[in-house]
């Protein structure tokens, strides 16, 4: 035995090697992590929570995505928001997949959705429905929690042209609710011009692969964006700006492919206290 271990030492290290790498891979590409974040403001008078998934991309963690279910069972929100892009274009396994997620979440919390660009189907979004989740399609509701009135809106469109304002698709903003705003891709500008408190986002996967210090490796074409671009960009993360925010999660799934990298699979929980 010592002497087939000397033969093959450096074949052996290799093979562990290659082991530990495929371990590492599939634990940062995978397995869950719980992203906490906390804010405050003068107009909330009672400690909100929100679970916010997106761009779950039909992934499963655990049987029937029982290991997701679980996790945010734990946490108790009192709401779940979700951003979109739940499942990919033409995959119909995928879209059953967050179709029964969402339906079983909406048996217990009340479940907001806003579409991407993959799952804004009539048919996908009548079947959100039909299960009791609150599609906002460029419209807003007001609920309470506690003694505090929260305005959520959300708006359907994925990409933003030059003209376009929130104006065009909302009555002008109760400044006396907190206003959260649901979109699938990121416009902080535009939402700050708005008034919106708290705008939560999707979509980039968080630049899907990271490095520590460095950041994304790649974030809408452009590389080592931390490095290289001037102008702010929204990767993933809280960005705070005055009394508003923007948060955008790296989110769940792995499309195009299954590469993450310091950036595991996301669910984020914002607890929002009274200031």
């Amino acid at each position: 035995m010592k002497q087939f271990l000397r033969r093959h030492r450096k074949l052996l290290i290799a093979l562990g090697i290659m082991v530990a790498l495929l371990l590492f891979w599939w634990f940062e590409t995978f397995t869950l992590a719980v992203t906490r974040v906390e804010l405050s403001s003068a107009k909330v008078r009672d400690e909100i929570k929100i679970v916010q998934l997106t761009d779950l991309h039909g992934a499963s963690f655990g049987w029937d995505n029982s290991g997701l279910l679980r996790a945010v069972e734990r946490e108790a929100p009192d709401l779940v928001a979700v951003t979109g892009d739940m499942h990919t274009n033409h995959d119909d396994k995928g879209q059953e997949t967050a179709r029964s997620l969402l339906a079983r979440l909406a048996e217990k919390f009340p479940v907001y959705f806003v579409p991407g660009e993959h799952d804004h189907s009539e048919q996908f979004l009548s079947s959100l429905e039909d299960a009791g989740v609150h599609v906002l399609r460029d419209r807003h509701e007001e609920i309470t929690i506690g003694e505090t009135r929260i305005g959520l809106y959300g708006i359907d469109n994925v990409y933003y042209n030059s003209k376009f304002t929130l104006e065009q698709v909302f009555d002008p903003l109760d400044e006396s609710c907190y206003n959260i705003l649901l979109a699938h891709i990121a416009n902080f500008p535009l939402f700050q011009a708005f008034g919106m408190d708290l705008s939560l986002c999707g979509d980039t996967h968080g630049g899907m692969v990271r490095l520590p210090f460095l950041g994304a490796i790649q974030h809408n074409g452009a590389w080592f964006p931390q490095l290289t671009q001037t102008e702010p960009y929204y990767d993933k993360g809280l960005f705070p700006s005055g009394d508003q925010f923007l948060f955008v999660s790296s989110g769940l799934g792995n499309y195009p492919f299954p590469l993450r990298l310091f950036n595991r699979p996301e669910i984020a929980v914002l607890t929002i206290r009274p200031a």
